[in-house]
C-alpha cells in the first residue's frame, strides 16, 4: 500500500536531509543491526511525503518515501532530490546542483554541462562511453537522484530493494524520469577492506535493481522503460568505473637517485620527493594554465640519468606526459615528445590507466572543460581557455596522427573561446548566433520605421529606446535621429551576412559599412554599440534564456518549409550559440552586466509572504494611529495644512518640468534641422 501527501514548502529542508553528511556510515546507504525477524513486505505500507527547496522551489524537491510495518514500525527510509530541468534557465543547472550540495554538484559536474545535457564523451567516446546504453535521452526530463536509503532493524539487501520499487512505481517516477545514485560517494572514499567489501554489496544491490552505470562514471542509472537497453543489459555485463579498474603501481623508488640530485627544500610535500619530475611538470593543479617553471632542462637531465623516470607513474597513475598535459603545460608537452623514440613517451598517447580513465590528450581537453564549467557557474564570467593548455592539444592530436588543417597559432584563436563547431568566426561568433542577430537586426528596424514616421518625438517605450543613456534621453529622441538608429541596425545586419572576420559587427565594421550615412545619429550622441546592445539584447530575450518566442518561430517556419529557417537549423551546434555574455564582451558593450542576469525561481515567495504580512501588521499599527488622531481635531487641521503646502510644491515642481522639457525638444529639434540642411 501507498499514501502520498501534498506537497509541503518549508523554509528549510528537513533534519534527515540536513544529517545526511553526518549520519553516513559509509557512502549513502545505511545497515542497521539485523533483526532476526523474517521481513514481510506485504503487509508494509509505504507513504510518500515532499519537501520543496527552500531556494528553488519550482526546480528542486525532496521526496521522502518511509515503509512501515502493522508490527514492526518503520523498517526503510529513502530520500532523493527530484530536478525539473525543464524549470532551469539556459547555463543554470550547474549552478543549482552547486549550491545544493557537495554530492549533487559531483554528480551533476560528472554527467552534464551546464545546460543540463549528458557530456559529450560519455556518449562518443568509445572508452568512455561505457557499455554504451546510454544516449542522449538523458538530456530531458526530470532526474531523480536518490541521496540516501536506510534500513531499520532488517537487512538494507532486502528493504532498499523494497523502496527503490515503490520509488518506481510512485507519481515522482514517470516515463520520462530517470533514477540515478552514487553508489560510492566522491565525498566518501573507500577505507578499509572491510569497507570496500559493503560499498560492493551497496553496487551489487543496485545493480541487482536494473541500476546500471553511465559510461565508466561512478554513476548508476535507471531506466522507466523495460525496453531500454539498460533493462537488457545482464549485471555481470555492466562496466566497472574507471576509478575502479585503476591499477595503481608504486615506482617510488626510481625517483631516489634523480631526487637526491636536486636541492630539494626540506618542507617541500612527499610527492615532490617521490615523483620529483611529476612535480615540477605540475607543481599544484590549481595553477592549472598559469606560467610553469622552466622544465626543459629537468626533463632532459632526468632522461640522460634514468630513461626510465621520462614514463614513471605517480600516486594518480599519470606519467609525466599525463601530468604535463592534465596541468596544460604546452613546454613540458612539447619536450616529452621531442625526446628520442627509444623513450617510449609517444607510448604513454593511448595509456589510461590511471584515476580519470583518461589518456593526456583526453586529460587537458577534459581539465579545459571543466575549469570552463566551474569558472562559468560560480563565477558568471569566463575568461577563455589559456593558450598554453591549447597548444598542449594541438601537440598531442599532432603526435597522435590527426591531421590538423589548421596551424598551431589559428588552432588557438579558433578555440580560444570555448568553440566547439569549428566554425565560429575569431572562435566566439558561431553561425547559429550569426543567424539569430542578423534575424533581429533586420526585423526591428520595420517597427521602428512606423513609429519615427508617425511621431516627432519618439516615446520611451519604443524599441531601443532603452539602450540610449541619460545623457540622449533626457534631451527627447526625434525622428530622424530614431530613422537613422534602424539604418544602423539593418547595417549591422548586412555585415553579419559577410564572411570572415569582415562579417564581426564591431563599430568599426558597420562605420565602414555606413559610408558616412546616418550624420544625426551620430552628431547626436549615438554610436553603433547601442544599436548593437539592442539587437543582442532582443535576441537574447527571444531565445531559451529568455521566453523562446523565436526559436518557437524557427520551429513553425522549419516545418512550413522556409529554405532561411530550413538552413538555420541544418547548422552545426555549438556551445557559443547561446553565449550572449561573450558576444557583448568581445563587442565591448558597456551594458554587460544586464547579460549576467539570474533567473528567479521563487525562492523569495516565503520571504515575501512574511514580508506582506509585516507590512500588514504595520498597515495596522498605522491605522490604528491615525484613529487616535483623528479625535485630536488640531492634528488634522495641520496635516491639510501640510497637504495643501505639498500640493502647491508639486505643482510648481511639474510646470518647471514641463518647461525644461519644452527647452530639450526644441534644443533637439534645432540639432536635427541643422542635420537635415547638412
Amino acid at each position: 500500500m501507498r499514501s502520498s501527501t501534498s506537497d509541503t514548502h518549508t523554509a528549510c529542508p528537513s533534519t534527515d536531509i540536513m544529517e545526511l553528511s553526518s549520519r553516513h556510515n559509509y557512502p549513502h546507504f545505511c545497515l542497521s543491526l539485523l533483526s532476526t525477524m523474517v521481513l514481510d513486505l506485504s503487509k508494509c505500507t509505504t507513504t510518500i511525503r515532499t519537501t520543496a527547496h527552500y531556494d528553488y522551489p519550482r526546480v528542486l524537491k525532496y521526496v521522502h518515501l518511509d515503509t512501515i510495518h502493522p508490527t514492526e514500525g518503520k523498517v526503510g527510509t529513502l530520500v532523493a532530490l527530484r530536478v525539473e530541468r525543464d524549470w532551469c534557465a539556459p547555463g543554470d543547472f550547474l549552478e543549482i546542483m552547486d549550491q545544493e550540495s557537495e554530492e549533487c554538484s559531483a554528480f551533476a559536474f560528472a554527467l552534464f554541462d551546464r545546460f543540463g545535457r549528458l557530456k559529450a564523451e560519455l556518449v562518443e567516446n568509445e572508452y568512455l562511453k561505457g557499455c554504451g546504453v546510454w544516449g542522449r535521452e538523458l538530456d530531458t526530463g526530470a532526474i531523480l537522484f536518490v541521496l540516501d536509503t536506510r534500513a531499520e532493524k532488517h537487512d538494507w539487501n532486502v528493504v532498499a530493494p523494497f523502496l527503490l520499487r515503490e520509488l518506481a512505481r510512485s507519481e515522482f517516477a514517470s516515463p520520462q524520469t530517470f533514477s540515478f545514485v552514487w553508489p560510492i560517494s566522491p565525498a566518501y572514499p573507500a577505507v578499509g577492506e572491510e569497507h570496500e567489501q559493503r560499498c560492493t554489496e551497496v553496487l551489487n544491490a543496485f545493480r541487482k535493481c536494473q541500476y546500471r552505470r553511465v559510461g565508466r562514471t561512478s554513476v548508476l542509472c535507471y531506466a522507466p522503460d523495460p525496453a531500454h537497453p539498460s533493462r537488457v543489459l545482464a549485471k555481470e555485463d555492466d562496466v566497472e568505473s574507471y576509478i575502479g579498474t585503476y591499477q595503481y603501481r608504486d615506482q617510488s623508488t626510481r625517483a631516489e637517485g634523480f631526487a637526491g640530485a636536486r636541492r630539494i627544500e626540506k618542507d617541500q610535500v612527499k610527492r615532490e620527493d617521490e615523483y620529483p619530475l611529476h612535480f615540477m611538470i605540475d607543481p599544484d593543479p590549481l595553477l592549472f594554465g598559469f606560467p610553469m617553471p622552466e622544465v626543459v632542462d629537468d626533463i632532459r637531465s632526468a632522461y640522460s640519468y634514468d630513461p626510465a623516470l621520462v614514463r614513471q607513474k605517480d600516486d594518480r597513475g599519470f606519467t609525466p606526459l599525463h601530468a604535463a598535459a592534465y596541468a596544460g603545460n604546452e613546454v613540458a608537452v612539447r619536450t616529452l615528445l621531442s625526446l628520442p623514440a627509444a623513450s617510449g613517451v609517444v607510448q604513454d598517447m593511448r595509456e589510461r590507466d590511471n584515476i580519470f580513465g583518461r589518456t593526456p590528450l583526453e586529460l587537458c581537453e577534459y581539465k579545459i572543460n571543466d575549469i570552463k564549467e566551474r569558472a562559468q557557474t560560480r563565477f558568471g564570467i569566463w575568461a577563455g581557455h589559456k593558450a598554453s593548455a591549447l597548444r598542449a592539444i594541438y601537440l598531442l592530436r599532432k603526435a597522435a596522427g590527426e591531421h590538423m588543417a589548421l596551424t598551431e597559432d589559428e588552432f588557438v584563436t579558433q578555440k580560444r573561446w570555448g568553440c566547439t563547431c569549428d566554425q565560429c568566426t575569431d572562435g566566439w561568433l558561431s553561425p547559429r548566433m550569426r543567424y539569430r542577430l542578423s534575424w533581429e537586426a533586420e526585423s526591428t528596424p520595420d517597427i521602428m520605421d512606423d513609429i519615427w514616421s508617425s511621431y516627432s518625438v519618439i516615446p520611451l517605450d519604443s524599441p531601443a529606446m532603452s539602450h540610449f543613456p541619460p545623457e540622449i534621453l533626457h534631451k527627447g529622441i526625434g525622428k530622424y535621429f530614431y530613422r537613422d538608429c534602424a539604418i544602423v541596425m539593418r547595417t549591422i545586419s548586412r555585415v553579419l551576412h559577410q564572411s570572415g572576420t569582415a562579417g564581426l559587427p564591431t563599430a568599426a565594421n558597420v562605420q565602414a559599412a555606413l559610408n558616412g550615412e546616418t550624420s544625426c545619429f551620430f552628431v547626436n550622441g549615438g554610436r553603433v554599440e547601442h544599436a548593437m546592445d539592442h539587437v543582442l539584447y532582443s535576441a537574447m530575450e527571444q531565445s531559451p534564456c529568455g521566453d523562446a518566442t523565436w526559436d518557437q518561430l524557427q520551429e513553425d517556419l522549419v516545418a512550413s518549409g522556409c529554405p532561411e529557417s530550413v538552413t538555420y537549423a541544418s547548422m552545426a551546434t555549438c556551445d557559443n550559440d547561446l553565449d550572449f555574455i561573450r558576444v557583448a564582451e568581445r563587442l565591448k558593450l558597456g551594458t554587460q552586466c544586464r547579460y549576467r542576469v539570474r533567473t528567479d525561481y521563487g525562492g523569495k515567495d516565503l520571504d515575501d509572504m512574511d514580508e506582506d504580512e509585516e507590512d500588514e501588521e504595520d498597515e495596522e499599527d498605522e491605522v490604528d494611529e491615525d484613529e487616535d488622531e483623528d479625535e485630536d481635531g488640531d492634528s488634522d487641521e495641520e496635516e491639510d495644512a501640510d497637504e495643501n503646502m505639498d500640493d502647491e510644491g508639486g505643482d510648481g515642481g511639474g510646470e518647471e518640468d514641463d518647461e525644461g522639457e519644452d527647452e530639450s525638444e526644441g534644443e533637439y529639434d534645432s540639432d536635427e534641422e541643422e542635420c537635415m540642411e547638412e
